[in-house]
């Protein structure tokens, strides 16, 4: 992918499921190392688990072939 452009339209399963791959693992681990404060678990213990939600539905709907979950190429910043 060196020296390519990502283009949100132009995008493969197979890349797809990479990236839902890729993001599965991080979750696992990060679930298995991460460590809350109690003080903080009180307090954001909610948004924590929408996070892992929205993540779980993020990785289902790459798996899916589902290209909404991408900015639209209008969008679309090449710089970040």
């Amino acid at each position: 992918m060196i020296g390519q452009t990502f283009d949100p339209e132009n995008i493969r399963q197979k890349d797809m499921d990479k990236l839902a791959d890729a993001i599965e693992e991080y979750l696992t681990v990060l679930k298995e190392i991460m460590i809350i404060p109690e003080d903080m678990k009180k307090s954001s213990q909610e948004q924590i688990e929408e996070g892992i939600r929205r993540t779980h539905k993020l990785i289902k709907k790459l798996r899916k072939g589902d290209i909404s979950v991408f900015k639209d190429s209008d969008e679309w910043d090449p710089l970040y």
